[in-house]
């Protein structure tokens, strides 16, 4: 084996299995890419050890099974994560926003000027208040306002309604 693998096979040998299992654990496990990072760097350390000791033919053709198997590592990947078992994990969000769920209200509340209502919390300077009957987060003017408050609204910028 020295012969054709050069005198450090044997540590080649370890960080190639090494490196293989760093960087599947990388597919398995959220996390900063720490482990895909010490992946590669152990098969370049094999790659760089068998250029050095070994027949620069052993080395080349030792380059290319690794890079045949991060490949495939690639694609198995990439099938997973669409309907594999990394899809089935609580790594990869399953759910969807409708695009009706996030548009603004078309409606303004420019209405609501001048009306009156009650606090349900304290306003400190922002809580929940009802005015025409409906609930409404709004704010004061830096001034704190008690529960059960009578308020009025001043003015409305947007969704964001302030009362007195």
């Amino acid at each position: 084996m020295e012969a054709v693998f050069g005198a450090l096979w044997v540590p080649c040998l370890i960080l190639s299995i090494l490196g293989l299992a760093f960087l599947i654990a990388e597919l398995f496990m959220p996390g900063f890419g720490v482990s895909g990072i010490c992946g590669v760097l152990c098969l370049i350390a094999v790659c760089v050890i068998q250029f050095l000791t070994a027949k620069p033919l052993t080395a080349i053709l030792v380059t290319a099974v690794l890079g045949a198997i991060l490949i495939a590592l690639v694609i198995v990947f990439m099938k997973s994560m669409k309907k594999g078992l990394l899809f089935r994990s609580p790594i990869v969000l399953k759910d969807r926003i409708e695009a009706e769920a996030v548009k603004p209200s078309s409606g303004s509340l420019e209405h609501l000027i001048g009306r009156t209502g009650k606090t349900l919390t304290p306003l400190r300077p922002s809580g929940i208040a009802v005015i025409d009957g409906q609930r409404y987060s709004v704010e004061t003017q830096a001034t704190f306002i008690d529960r059960d408050s009578e308020i009025t609204v001043l003015k409305v910028d947007g969704t964001k309604i302030t009362v007195q």
